[in-house]
């Protein structure tokens, strides 16, 4: 009996080193907290007291999938009150009043999760068309969207911004700082 007793408390003691090294990591970019996982995939951030028109939020977390994208979101208020965001909320917060996407790919970038090209120096390999990417220009811009080439101007390449109009916005290589790719 003595022995099935210490086989449990190793087992469990495992079990519980286990879920520990398993559990995601969280840190701090800029206002967002970005919690990850294991291999520095970004599974959600999340931004305390968002500079939102009312002011009546206390919280705002956003679940992300592959390249950094917001697939769900939840809103928590100063009055307790809690509830998932539509779609829209999503979009809004995270792509165009927060800076969310930026601050998922600096998370990226920092921790060796992007391939970067510098476009201006070398052009960019015809492989990474359809591929999500971020552009940095030379004047410090970001844009986020799929990239694309188009064979009749070499000198440059197309990025269409996902939930746009959807026509493709033309980079030439020289306005172009760096172009990141997730690993």
């Amino acid at each position: 009996m003595p022995w099935n007793r210490l086989a449990v408390i190793v087992g469990l003691c495992g079990s519980l080193a286990f879920v520990r090294g398993a559990r995601a990591a969280q840190e701090q970019v800029g206002p967002w907290t970005v919690v990850s996982d294991n291999d520095a995939r970004i599974v959600s951030m999340s931004y305390l007291n968002p500079p939102t028109a009312l002011a009546s939020i206390k919280m705002l977390e956003i679940d992300l999938g592959s390249n950094a994208k917001a697939t769900h979101g939840r809103i928590e208020y100063k009055d307790g009150v809690k509830r998932d965001m539509s779609k829209e909320e999503v979009h809004y917060y995270y792509y165009e009043l927060l800076e969310g996407p930026k601050a998922a790919w600096d998370y990226l970038a920092a921790k060796d999760q992007v391939t970067k090209y510098a476009p201006a120096t070398r052009p960019l390999p015809t492989s990474l068309a359809g591929n999500s990417v971020r552009v940095i220009t030379q004047k410090g811009g970001n844009y986020f969207g799929t990239l694309g080439f188009e064979s009749d101007a070499p000198r440059g390449f197309t990025l269409t911004i996902d939930r746009s109009s959807k026509v493709p916005i033309w980079f030439d290589n020289a306005m172009v700082r760096e172009v990141q790719v997730a690993k």
